[in-house]
């Protein structure tokens, strides 16, 4: 587990986020070793492009490359709670959006590329309110697909957005990346390649965010929130094939910690040992990894064939975990289906109910730390075995098509409010 590089300022050219990590080393003995705090020698990439609100056009609808030839043209022209709709074709630039409530959307998912070259240093950064972006790919930037943030260290977070049917690929640090960003919504996303993780929801409480309907492979880390909850829901979205599927956890290294508060509902958490996927820390072969979070809810998800540990529970930094309730879960083929490790081992409101599984550290976490009077066992250990040698997210196979929008022409746009939609998690399936 590690938290996250701060993002860039806002309002200004973004620069390479740097934050230090930590990692969860899940074994008999919990190793939370902070590594160094990173930045990166390669030379800076191309000055981002910057659209000021303050001077947003008229146009209610702006084509790229129709009517202008870039889409940093459109922002300049396009209203607020407009949509800039951009035709297939590759465009190589670097996006500030300060256009409030704007639209900004791709007519073919896969055919709509933003190409950063390895040089420039996010797709979109996206710092005002309201934004939806959707239907497009974005690889090969230095730092992430998309940033959407608030006023880093000014208290005010930004407030709505909406990433749906986006492919991120191949950006040297996150796919997705959400920070100090409230009442928001990421769906129908693919994510691969990441060094750090697919999808990232950080330094946000109450968050009000809802992350559904999603795919994450190859990366390090699938699903990561770093001090993030409060109606945070992670839910019917396949984590499989990274590093570690999905970690929760708990930062001083951000605001708002410790970690609290996330429901992880109904996903498919898969064979998270990926030794093809970039390497963040030396953390390895974990579905689900809780560092130190509290009051979240692991509930009716499939976790299968990850070699460390299915579930995983541990203190990090100076925090422990507590009131964590994982329940109604199906574990198999895990090195251990389910792991609590506590420096006193004592429950601090931990508990492990109603899941089906085989194994166990400790023994019998069911009876020793149960949510409710049941007796079902469990045994095992825990091992962890050396992580895989890094290798250059560069390198990752570029994924092949997604499922796109129906009807991106014609679809209605709008900005973003009123996130997240309400849900019931109880009637949510898994996804096959």
């Amino acid at each position: 587990m590690h938290p996250r590089r701060r993002p860039p300022g806002t309002r200004s050219a973004p620069t390479r986020p740097r934050t230090g990590r930590t990692v969860l080393a899940v074994g008999l003995l919990v190793g939370l070793a902070p590594t160094s705090c990173g930045g990166d020698d390669r030379a800076a990439g191309p000055s981002t492009t910057s659209t000021s609100a303050a001077t947003a056009g008229t146009a209610p609808v702006v084509a790229v490359p129709g009517d202008v030839p870039t889409i940093a043209a459109a922002l300049e022209r396009v209203a607020e709670g407009g949509l800039v709709l951009i035709s297939p074709g590759t465009y190589r630039e670097s996006v500030t959006v300060e256009t409030r409530g704007v639209t900004i959307r791709g007519l073919d998912r896969d055919a709509v590329v933003l190409d950063g070259g390895d040089q420039m240093e996010n797709g979109f950064l996206v710092v005002s309110d309201g934004v939806v972006i959707e239907n497009l790919t974005i690889h090969s930037y230095r730092s992430n697909g998309v940033v959407v943030t608030g006023d880093y260290g000014k208290g005010r977070a930004l407030d709505g957005y909406r990433l749906s049917h986006v492919t991120a690929y191949n950006n040297g640090l996150y796919g997705l990346y959400g920070f100090n960003a409230v009442h928001g919504q990421i769906d129908h996303t693919y994510t691969s390649g990441h060094p750090d993780a697919g999808i990232y929801v950080g330094q946000c409480y109450p968050c009000d965010t809802l992350v559904i309907d999603d795919v994450a492979e190859h990366n390090a880390v699938g699903f990561q929130n770093t001090n993030a909850g409060g109606n945070l829901v992670v839910a019917r979205s396949v984590w499989s094939h990274n590093r570690v599927g999905v970690e929760p956890n708990s930062s001083t290294k951000e605001t708002t910690y410790p970690q609290r508060e996330s429901t992880i509902v109904a996903n498919r958490i898969t064979d998270n040992n990926d030794a093809s996927a970039p390497k963040a820390t030396e953390a390895f072969g974990v579905g689900i990894a809780i560092g130190a979070g509290h009051g979240n809810i692991v509930r009716r998800n499939v976790v299968t064939g990850n070699a460390v540990a299915g579930v995983a529970m541990a203190p990090q930094e100076q925090f422990i975990p507590e009131d964590n309730v994982v329940s109604d879960n199906d574990l198999s083929g895990n090195g251990v289906d389910l792991a609590y490790l506590a420096a006193d081992g004592a429950a601090h409101g931990n508990c492990f109910s109603a899941n089906r599984f085989a194994t166990s550290t400790p023994a019998d976490i069911e009876r020793v730390l149960s949510c409710m009077p049941e007796a079902l066992g469990g045994s095992g250990r825990l091992d962890q075995p050396a992580a895989p040698p890094d290798v250059d997210h560069r390198t990752v196979a570029a994924p092949g098509p997604q499922p796109g929008m129906a009807d991106p022409a014609g679809s209605p746009h709008g900005p973003a409010t009123n996130l997240p939609p309400t849900i019931d998690v109880d009637a949510l399936v898994v996804p096959s």
